[in-house]
C-alpha cells in the first residue's frame, strides 16, 4: 500500500480507440505557494527590494489627496492651480523686471533712433541742438538745447549791465525720447517769448530750455536705474550752472519735471541746494540760484501710482509696492526741502517756490494726488501753488492755453523777482 507521498494520480487520455493511462507524481505545495497561486495579483516583484514593497509616505499622501477630491472637481482644481501658478509667475517677473516696466525708454518703438531734424518744422522758430555731457559716474548723456535766436535790434545797447539769462531744465517722464517732446517745449518757449516782450522786466532776458535724456534714454548710454538717474540729474544741473554762467551773465535756473520727472526734479533740487550751500560756505565758485520748481502731473509715490493704475482690488499688481526698489516720492522730497530750510534758518528765503500743474482728466495720475501733494507742501510751510487744467489729460497740461499761460506766468514772475 502506497504512502501519502507515493500516491499516483491517474489520468485517462484517449487517442483514437486506444486508452492510455499515465501517472505522474505531484510536487507537494507549501502553504505560502498555495497563497500566491490563489492570489497571483499579489505576487511580489523579485527584482524589487524588500523595503520598496510598502508604499512610500508621499505616495500615500498623494493618493489620499486625490481620493479626497471627487472626480467631477478635477478640471476646476487644475484650472485654479494654473491660474495661481500664472499669477505667482507674473508677480515674480514684475518685481524682477520693474526697471524695464518703469523706465519705458523703448516706447514707442524705435524712439531711441529719433532725430532732432525730424521735428524741426514743428519747432520753428526755436532752434534745437544736441549736446553731450557726462554723468557723475562718467556715463555719457544727451541733452537737447533749445532757444529762439535774438535779432540785432533786440540786443541791449548798454554793455555795462549784466545780461539776464533764464535756463529751464526739463526732466521728462518715464516713456519715450527727448525729441518727441521738442514740439511741446518749443510751444512753451514761443509763449515765453511772446509774454516776456509784453513785460518790461523780462524784455531783455534770454530764455533757454535744456532737456535731459536719462541714462538708457535716446542716445544716452547705460541702463536706467534710480541711483543712476539721480547722478544724471546732479551732473545735469552742475553742467547748466557751469555752462551758462559767466561774469557778464545773471543766471537763474528753473526746474520743470513731468510725471516721474517731477520726482526726479524735486529730488535733484534738495541735493543741489545742499551743494550750493556748501560751495558758498567754502567761498568756492557758487552754483546758480534756482528760481522755481514746476511739477507737471506729479506722482506722489510708487504706491499711489500703482493703486491709481490698477484700481481693481483683485489685481495683484497694486500690492507689489513693498517689493519695489524704486522709491521716487515727491512727498518725501518736499519733506527734505523743509528739513533743509529748518537747518539753514539764516537763509529762510532760499527754498524756491513750487508750482503744480495738474490735469483734470489725467488718465495716469488722478488729480487728487496733486491736491494731496499741495496740502502736504502747505503743511510743511513751503511756498506752493497749484493749477488744474480743465479738460487736459496726462500730457496735455501745457498744450491747453490756460495751462501753458499759467506755467509761463509762473516762470516770468519768479525769475523777475530775483
Amino acid at each position: 500500500m502506497l504512502g501519502r507521498s507515493g500516491l499516483l494520480r491517474v489520468g485517462r487520455y484517449s487517442h483514437g480507440n486506444v486508452v492510455t493511462r499515465c501517472t505522474h507524481q505531484p510536487r507537494p505545495l507549501r502553504a505560502s505557494h498555495r497563497y500566491f497561486y490563489n492570489n497571483t495579483w499579489k505576487r511580489p516583484n523579485l527584482c524589487q527590494k524588500q523595503n520598496d514593497t510598502q508604499p512610500r509616505a508621499s505616495q500615500q499622501l498623494r493618493t489620499l489627496f486625490i481620493e479626497s477630491i471627487p472626480p467631477i472637481l478635477y478640471p476646476p482644481a487644475i484650472f485654479v492651480g494654473l491660474l495661481l501658478g500664472l499669477w505667482t509667475w507674473k508677480c515674480f517677473w514684475i518685481i524682477v523686471m520693474q526697471n524695464k516696466l518703469l523706465y519705458l525708454s523703448w516706447l514707442p518703438p524705435f524712439s531711441r533712433s529719433d532725430k532732432i531734424a525730424e521735428y524741426e518744422t514743428e519747432c520753428k522758430p526755436v532752434q534745437w541742438q544736441e549736446k553731450q555731457i557726462r554723468s557723475l559716474d562718467g556715463t555719457k548723456l544727451a541733452v537737447c538745447e533749445g532757444y529762439i535766436p535774438v535779432n540785432d535790434n533786440r540786443k541791449s545797447i548798454n554793455t555795462t549791465k549784466k545780461t539776464k539769462s533764464v535756463v529751464i531744465c526739463y526732466f521728462q517722464g518715464n516713456g519715450g525720447s527727448t525729441p518727441l517732446r521738442l514740439p511741446l517745449l518749443s510751444q512753451v518757449l514761443r509763449t515765453i517769448s511772446t509774454m516776456s516782450n509784453a513785460t518790461s522786466s523780462s524784455h531783455n532776458t534770454k530764455f533757454t530750455i535744456v532737456a535731459l535724456s536719462y541714462r538708457g534714454y535716446w542716445t544716452s548710454s547705460g541702463r536706467a536705474t534710480q541711483s543712476g538717474i539721480e547722478l544724471d540729474a546732479q551732473a545735469f544741473l552742475n553742467w547748466v550752472s557751469e555752462t551758462y554762467s559767466s561774469p557778464e551773465t545773471d543766471l537763474q535756473i528753473v526746474l520743470w519735471g513731468h510725471s516721474l520727472g517731477s520726482s526726479i526734479a524735486s529730488s535733484a533740487l534738495s541735493t543741489y541746494l545742499s551743494w550750493r550751500e556748501a560751495k558758498q560756505s567754502t567761498q568756492d565758485a557758487s552754483l546758480a540760484p534756482v528760481a522755481g520748481l514746476i511739477m507737471e502731473a506729479p506722482t506722489s509715490n510708487i504706491k499711489d501710482m500703482l493703486i491709481s493704475l490698477y484700481p481693481q482690488r483683485w489685481l495683484p499688481y497694486r500690492y507689489l509696492w513693498p517689493f519695489s526698489w524704486n522709491t521716487w516720492c515727491n512727498a518725501t522730497n518736499l519733506k527734505r526741502l523743509a528739513e533743509w530750510r529748518d537747518q539753514n534758518s539764516q537763509r529762510a528765503g532760499s527754498i524756491p517756490p513750487i508750482f503744480i500743474l495738474s490735469a483734470e482728466n489725467d488718465e495716469i495720475v488722478p488729480p487728487y494726488l496733486a491736491g494731496q501733494l499741495e496740502k502736504r507742501g502747505q503743511d510743511l510751510g513751503l511756498d506752493i501753488s497749484r493749477k488744474e487744467v480743465t479738460g487736459a489729460m496726462h500730457t496735455e497740461g501745457p498744450l491747453k492755453v490756460d495751462g501753458r499761460e499759467a506755467l509761463v506766468r509762473f516762470i516770468l514772475d519768479k525769475t523777475s523777482e530775483q
